[in-house]
């Protein structure tokens, strides 16, 4: 299995969905009392115009022209994903970012930032430190430069919000293979701290899918605080 960095011990039972609309991107709200398994957050559709044609599925996988030089792979569903999306910030951490409407990302829970988690489905949480199954992507900032084992393959490098340095590899581990994206916050990648955004082939979801919104998350990307 490929390793990464874990957070901290987290509490018992995740608040999913605690995200604000794209227009109104304000921290969410810590949990009060004990905490329930909550609904989904799904906004109603609102097209643009009465004629809103739904999306054409595409005619190929050719890449597509990212933000910062980052090729992304074509999907329809992801792209039908991101015509409606809610903003989430992790200011302890200093970026925001926008993920699918219909996903759920995590409040503030213990030592668990916000905007950490994003899954497809609502989840809860288990032993303390451990990923739950069902998310499918996952962010964090670490303070060096030991983002991952294994070995590396299709690495790309370009800008992330503008303004910081970033790569992306894909990285095979025995079975697990994980597409990662590492941002420069710090003065080097070496000296640290620096971002981590990835999905695995043994996270929730269907890994290509995954790609394709970790790719147009990236692209959504702003830094609000910390940087260098």
């Amino acid at each position: 299995m490929t390793r990464f960095p874990r957070a901290l011990p987290i509490a018992v039972l995740l608040i999913l969905a605690a995200c604000t609309p794209t227009a109104d991107a304000s921290p969410s709200a810590e949990p009060t009392g004990t905490p329930e398994p909550m609904p989904s957050a799904t906004p109603e559709a609102t097209p643009s115009s009465e004629d809103t044609e739904p999306p054409q599925a595409s005619a190929s996988s050719s890449p597509i022209e990212g933000e910062g030089g980052f090729t992304i792979a074509s999907s329809t569903e992801a792209d039908a994903l991101y015509e409606d999306t809610f903003s989430c910030q992790n200011l302890d951490d200093g970026y925001e970012v926008e993920f699918p409407a219909e996903w759920n990302a995590n409040a503030e829970i213990g030592d668990v930032p916000p905007c950490s988690w994003f899954a497809a489905t609502e989840y809860e949480t288990g032993a303390p430190g451990e990923l739950p199954d069902e998310v499918a992507i996952e962010i964090l900032v670490i303070e060096d430069d030991r983002v991952h084992d294994g070995d590396e393959s299709e690495r790309a490098e370009g800008m992330i919000g503008a303004t910081q340095p970033a790569y992306r590899v894909v990285v095979t581990d025995g079975d697990e293979t994980a597409y990662v994206y590492v941002v420069q916050l710090g003065p080097t990648l070496a000296e640290g701290p620096n971002l981590v955004a990835r999905t695995t082939s043994e996270m929730g979801g269907d890994f290509d899918l995954n790609r394709a919104v970790l790719d147009r998350m990236i692209a959504t990307m702003e830094f609000i605080g910390i940087i260098q």
